[in-house]
């Protein structure tokens, strides 16, 4: 009895005097997080909904992107990737428990058969049975370095599918504005051919009776085989989106369906605007970066540690059924590294420089998000000016389209005149459906930019061992 209660004792000691650590504090970089210039505003009041893509009143939109979250392959590959990590944070938190084994032998002092009788007169042979249980000291802080820095790689495997799914929404929102855009486009391409048959018609009833050349004829016919062309550039790009769109919601493009709304219809909405220090907690693709950070800070203690002894406490438990009486043995081995050929320095000065090389990775993503953000802010703002310019600038096309053909009938202009104002309509009113997919497309990369639905409280970085 007292042997096991030195055993216990030996346990309890290995675990208080597993507390060292030679980590080094993490400190987040520093970063520069002036205000922003841009001309885009919005209500400081406002914050960024979890579902945001809602706002954009497009029932079409959200079964799109309910869809692609739920069957997207690539986003599916990532999920399977925090199963992976979580696996490697498990094994990592397994080295800071005891480990327990247990075999059995048959032992015979003869090496012939034995039956009853045999038994009876050579005695019953002895069976052995053996239990270990060991426990290695983490004096050093090695195998929680190891914990810490699998618990961050987990945490940035998390950051990273936040990331991916930020990026599939948006992709799914632009791809689908983009299908309507272009949907708008040849319909209105359509409309332009029926005129130009109509034009024609008109020309050639003209020159039949002398009022107009053959030149004119020809120059509306030329027109009217461009417009045949153009609408065909349409329909395969048509398709083309539409596989795009298939391929994010994970859906063969054969069989995929989708219900073709107008861009007027969508609304556009207020996009929040976050100030640049928020957006070190907001966006995933900085925490992740800053969660590979704090792993490559936690691998520096393991290798520190390294560099000294291990020890490791065991117990073997006897049992010989000979009978024979019980017995506890303790055994114990150090091991420490004497010459290593440079092994373990170069093993730190590598991981070192690793986690300096994140640093400089983590400023530029910082960096990069500034920008993201600016941009869109500009962009945005710039876009919704623009669809409003070519609003009027289609408005006041028809007009002149319009006093155009009334002069032509009264012979005040001729029909090159027509022609021209013709054109201009069509293409002020192609501008402006471009410009209504623009501000959408604008938006949505705003969203992304402030980090979208994702926020800081989604992930509080909190690991629980699991064994």
């Amino acid at each position: 009895m007292k042997k096991i209660g030195f055993i216990f004792s030996s346990l309890a000691a290995a675990l208080i005097l597993s507390g060292c650590s030679l980590t080094p504090e993490y400190m987040r970089p520093d970063v520069k997080t002036p205000a922003w210039q841009t001309d885009y505003k919005s209500d400081e009041n406002l914050q960024i909904s979890q579902l945001w893509w809602k706002n954009y009143n497009s029932p079409e939109l959200s079964r799109l992107i309910e869809k692609a979250l739920a069957n997207n392959n690539d986003l599916q590959a990532a999920l399977y990737r925090i199963e992976q990590a979580r696996g490697g944070l498990q094994i990592a938190g397994a080295d800071l428990l005891p480990s327990a084994s247990a075999t059995a032998a048959y032992m015979s002092g003869s090496t012939i058969p034995m039956n009853i009788t045999d038994m009876r007169n050579n005695g019953i042979p002895k069976y052995t049975a053996n239990a270990g249980i060991s426990y290695e000291l983490d004096l050093f802080g090695a195998n929680q370095a190891k914990k810490a820095s699998a618990a961050f790689s987990l945490q940035g495997t998390e950051y990273a599918y936040d990331a991916m799914t930020l990026v599939l929404i948006g992709d799914v929102a632009q791809t689908y504005f983009n299908v309507l855009r272009l949907q708008e486009r040849y319909e209105l391409a359509e409309k332009n051919i029926d005129l130009a048959e109509d034009s024609l018609k008109l020309i050639t009833a003209r020159f039949q009776t002398g009022s107009l050349t053959s030149y004119d004829m020809t120059q509306q016919e030329t027109i009217l085989a461009n417009r045949r062309a153009e609408i065909l550039t349409l329909e395969h790009e048509i398709n083309i989106a539409k596989s795009a769109l298939a391929l994010l919601v994970g859906e063969p493009p054969q069989s995929f369906q989708v219900n073709v709304d107008r861009l007027e219809h969508i609304k556009v909405p207020e996009v929040p605007v976050l100030q640049p220090v928020d957006l070190l907690e907001r966006r995933p693709d900085i925490k992740n970066m800053e969660a590979q950070l704090m792993a490559a800070n936690a691998d520096i203690g393991a290798a520190r540690a390294a560099f000294y002894p291990d020890i490791n406490l065991g117990t073997n438990l006897i049992t010989v059924f000979d009978p024979a009486a019980t017995a506890l043995i303790i055994a114990s081995s150090v091991y420490a590294p004497i010459f290593q050929g440079g092994k373990l320095k170069g093993n730190l000065n590598k991981i070192t420089a690793r986690q300096k090389e994140l640093v400089e990775k983590y400023q530029q993503t910082v960096l990069k998000a500034f920008k993201e953000s600016t941009d869109s802010m500009s962009g945005l703002a710039i876009a919704i000016k623009q669809k409003e310019a070519f609003h009027d600038a289609a408005e006041k096309s028809r007009q002149s389209y319009k006093i155009a053909n009334q002069q032509y009938d009264v012979s005040v202009v001729d029909f090159q005149n027509v022609l021209e104002a013709e054109r201009t309509v069509l293409q002020a009113e192609d501008n402006y459906i471009n410009a209504q997919y623009e501000t959408l497309s604008a938006s949505i990369e705003l969203f992304k930019a402030m980090g979208g639905g994702w926020g800081a409280n989604e992930r509080n970085g909190d690991f629980k061992d699991e064994r």
